[in-house]
């Protein structure tokens, strides 16, 4: 397994994951409300308590995902996240009923809340201060054109059948955690005290 680490540096490997994840998010979102209208018929109460569903599950989620990811392991962190939010939006792309949307998106919240700052707080330890400025720089610019282009991609899919772009995005997103899972190194990697 470390040998596949070797393969891709830290910057790489997070460039590679900030363009991929926004590609793959815009291919979700671009028509995830549209979906939930459409398709699932939600009402628009039933839309605004999975909105609220999901705020709730990202506050709850904030503090101990933060724990994990500071005294045990960011690499592990992402890499959960990634697979949570996958999975999530798999399951609300491919049973568009109210129960099934608000469990996905408590999935979306929970993942979301794994990678948020994890991903940031693991390449800012990878490759030192001095460098993760022009990285992020960088993983902004791959980011918004993997956001356009995904935005493209769902409009394209979506015209197929609304759900497509969903199921698509989820399923590349847990293929993303598998390029992780192999190819995500952490050496600089330094936890935090279980007191603190």
């Amino acid at each position: 397994m470390h040998r596949f680490r070797r393969r891709f540096s830290a910057s790489t490997v997070y460039l590679i994951y900030s363009g991929a994840s926004a590609l793959f998010f815009a291919l979700i979102v671009t028509v995830n409300l549209v979906y939930q209208v459409e398709i699932a018929k939600l009402t628009p109460l039933q839309l605004v308590l999975v909105g609220t569903g999901l705020e709730t599950v990202c506050f709850i989620c904030q503090i101990p995902t933060g724990v994990l990811a500071d005294v045990y392991s960011r690499r592990l962190a992402v890499i959960i996240g990634t697979f949570i939010i996958g999975t999530g939006f798999v399951i609300e792309g491919s049973f568009p009923h109210f129960a099934t949307i608000v469990l996905a998106q408590g999935l979306f919240g929970v993942g979301a809340t794994l990678t948020d700052g994890a991903e940031q707080a693991w390449i800012a330890g990878e490759v030192g201060e001095e460098r993760v400025g022009s990285i992020f720089l960088r993983s902004s610019q791959i980011g918004l054109l993997g956001g356009l282009v995904g935005a493209a991609f769902s409009v394209g899919l979506a015209s197929i059948r609304l759900n497509i772009p969903i199921v698509i995005g989820g399923a590349a997103t847990i293929g993303l955690g598998v390029f992780l899972i192999f190819f995500m190194p952490e050496n600089g990697f330094q936890p935090a005290s279980k007191e603190e």
